[in-house]
């Protein structure tokens, strides 16, 4: 099973520079003419040998030189500068202005948002699970740029749909009760009740949409389904004991 290209990633559609690089990877990894889970997640309970041969074979894809910071997500609001050949850290989100140096998340359901400076000079991508996202964990992000926000953008990869994201009203209230005004309404928009009482239907995507239209960033992407869409990409809703697809941006020197 391969991506929009007939290789086993996604590359984004959107409109960035030349010399940033992203993707995210899929389920399914073609190796010597067979098909073969390409988890690229270590704390899943996978063989360690796999994932590292998994990672391995990403970084070949990428030409070997490029160095990555992978992180231990908490679903939260922090966000690191990206070390060469460092350790991992605790934050859900990771930015650069180095070369060769990608940014990483992994995702199973949550949305990653990749993001980049049109001046071709800075990157990040944010694990945007809904605490997260509620929090502020975009906001956060986007500050670390030396861009103003009108000069950045952003790409929605590969989430949970609207039609299988079934939340409480715990959730719905964590986005409104931390709204203004002129946001509120809209992110009103982004739950539909369930037929469940007490029980919504959550849009990611339209959610990380308000928030990075209101600091005035160029959104894109969206419209998957990680629960649906089974060949394609792991699903944490789908089935716990699972994978974990990688999203990855850099920019080449």
């Amino acid at each position: 099973m391969t991506g929009n290209s007939g290789q086993p990633w996604i590359n984004p559609t959107w409109d960035a520079p030349a010399n940033v690089v992203a993707l995210t990877s899929i389920r399914w990894h073609s190796v010597s003419g067979s098909d073969a889970d390409f988890n690229l997640a270590a704390h899943v309970g996978d063989n360690p040998a796999t994932v590292q041969r998994n990672r391995e074979q990403l970084q070949q894809h990428l030409g070997g030189q490029v160095d990555f910071q992978w992180l231990e997500q908490v679903h939260g609001t922090r966000v690191v500068q990206a070390q060469r050949k460092g350790e991992s850290h605790q934050a859900d989100a990771v930015f650069t202005s180095e070369p060769d140096l990608a940014c990483c998340v992994l995702t199973a359901d949550c949305l990653p948002v990749f993001l980049a400076a049109r001046a071709g000079n800075a990157v990040a991508v944010a694990h945007a699970g809904w605490r997260g996202l509620a929090a502020g964990v975009l906001e956060n992000t986007v500050a670390r740029f030396p861009a103003s926000e009108e000069q950045l953008i952003a790409w929605l990869g590969p989430a949970i749909g609207p039609c299988h994201f079934q939340v409480g009203e715990e959730v719905r209230e964590a986005f409104l009760d931390l709204a203004d005004g002129r946001s509120k309404t809209a992110l009103e928009h982004c739950f539909v009740a369930d037929s469940k009482p007490g029980k919504y239907l959550a849009d990611l995507y339209r959610l990380a949409t308000v928030k990075l239209t209101n600091l005035g960033v160029d959104v894109s992407g969206g419209g998957f389904c990680t629960y649906c869409e089974s060949e394609r990409f792991y699903s944490y809703r789908r089935q716990q004991n699972t994978g974990r697809m990688a999203s990855l941006i850099y920019l080449k020197s």
